[in-house]
């Protein structure tokens, strides 16, 4: 990121880039956290730390906010009720997550991660899968019309091959004792996605899903993303 460019004004600009009708925008933020545009709505993934106050004021608009799992580098209480705050986005999480927001948020906006139904909320169908990590760990495909997306959070591989998803964020490696790029293939190989984001991880784990994917899936794109850069894919 250039050191003359404030990031509130990234934020901005990411939720003022134009998108066509079958394009979503995303912006990667570090270790698992994710924005994503499609068409009128937006999504948030594992913010924790990641935005400070300006940048979170500088949201122009939330529908769904996910969280994976408590951990530090996933979520932030201040940092969720400052959002919550500025968007009155609806929440989707484990129940360690949910039990905390208990009070701070309306409970209509608030619903827990099961893998037993699947969950309609912000607009967006939903639905969770168990991970694997040391903490309980929900991973999600989101999806909307011809939309489909998964976050993998920093879990290990867990069975999703009945969830496809055309574009699917998957995690290579560190600090996550639970992944790396052999694991995000493996998600890969279920998911069958057109496009694969590489994210939670070092640049040589990035590199090496890159590898990996491009022998055993050569009609899948891996994008390595740059922190706070705006990046248009088609549906």
């Amino acid at each position: 990121m250039p050191e003359t460019q404030d990031q509130s004004e990234l934020i901005r600009g990411f939720f003022s880039h134009s998108l066509e009708k079958e394009e979503i925008a995303f912006m990667y933020l570090g270790y698992a956290g994710i924005i994503l545009r499609v068409k009128e709505r937006a999504v948030a993934i594992d913010i924790p730390h990641l935005l400070g106050n300006k940048e979170i004021d500088a949201f122009d608009k939330l529908e769904l906010l996910l969280f994976t799992h408590n951990h530090r580098d996933h979520y932030n209480r201040a940092r969720a009720r400052r959002i919550l705050k500025t968007t009155n986005a609806h929440v989707v999480a484990p129940a360690q997550v949910t039990d905390d927001l208990k009070g701070i948020i309306p409970s209509d906006r608030l619903t827990t991660a099961s893998s037993e139904s699947p969950i309609r909320a912000g607009g967006f169908d939903i639905v969770a899968v168990e991970g694997v990590h040391p903490r309980p760990i929900s991973v999600y495909r989101i999806s909307k019309d011809t939309f489909s997306v998964f976050h993998g959070g920093d879990s290990g591989y867990a069975p999703v091959k009945d969830y496809p998803a055309k574009v699917a964020f998957l995690p290579t490696g560190r600090p996550s004792p639970s992944c790396s790029p052999e694991s995000a293939l493996r998600f890969a190989m279920d998911l069958k996605p057109s496009i694969a984001v590489a994210m939670h991880g070092t640049p040589a784990q990035f590199s090496k899903f890159k590898d990996l994917v491009e022998k055993e899936l050569p009609d899948t794109t891996v994008i390595i993303p740059e922190n706070y850069k705006t990046e248009t894919i088609p549906l």
